[in-house]
């Protein structure tokens, strides 16, 4: 029987039912790896397609509960605020939004990386510098309302001694 299997998001087999075993062995075809070969109606995980063949070993967690060193983390288990930071930096104060926005693209390539340490960091780094943009953006706009409340009964006497004056 020829199998199937799926590395890195390409299709590799066909190989012989011997060659696939030892690839089950040695750890490059896993539990959760897709597979098919002939007689299957798509693919499935091995643990699926062939339970007895999958190894029923589960590795110990690594330390922090992250995943192992250099193993892709899904996109997603750490928030990137890449939406927050580009609306703050384009609505609210940009000097500080761009930091936001740098830090927030980072984070996902960390992820892919399996730098969940470094990802989580970025991450912080990103909420961090949005809210900064945010909260010197929303003082600065408070400036401004009570600067025009102030100046406008200056700006409505000049217009009205204008218009009485006749000019």
């Amino acid at each position: 029987m020829n199998w199937f299997y799926s590395e890195g998001g390409a299709q590799k087999g066909p190989i012989d039912d011997a060659a696939f075993r030892a690839l089950v062995a040695n750890g490059t075809i896993r539990p959760e790896t897709l597979v098919w070969h002939e007689g299957m109606a798509d693919w499935q995980p091995l643990s699926a397609a062939e339970p007895g063949l999958a190894p029923q070993v589960v590795p110990p967690p690594t330390p922090g509960g992250g995943a192992a060193a250099g193993a892709p983390i899904p996109p997603g288990a750490v928030p990137n605020h890449l939406v927050g930071a580009i609306l703050a930096t384009i609505f609210c104060c940009w000097p500080f939004g761009v930091p936001a926005i740098v830090f927030a693209a980072r984070v996902n390539g960390l992820l892919a990386r399996g730098d969940l340490a470094g990802a989580t960091d970025a991450s912080k780094k990103a909420n961090t510098w949005m809210w900064v943009s945010i909260g010197i953006g929303l003082v600065v706009q408070l400036i401004n309302v009570f600067s025009m409340l102030i100046v406008m009964p200056a700006i409505r006497e000049a217009a009205e001694q204008a218009a009485a004056g006749g000019m």
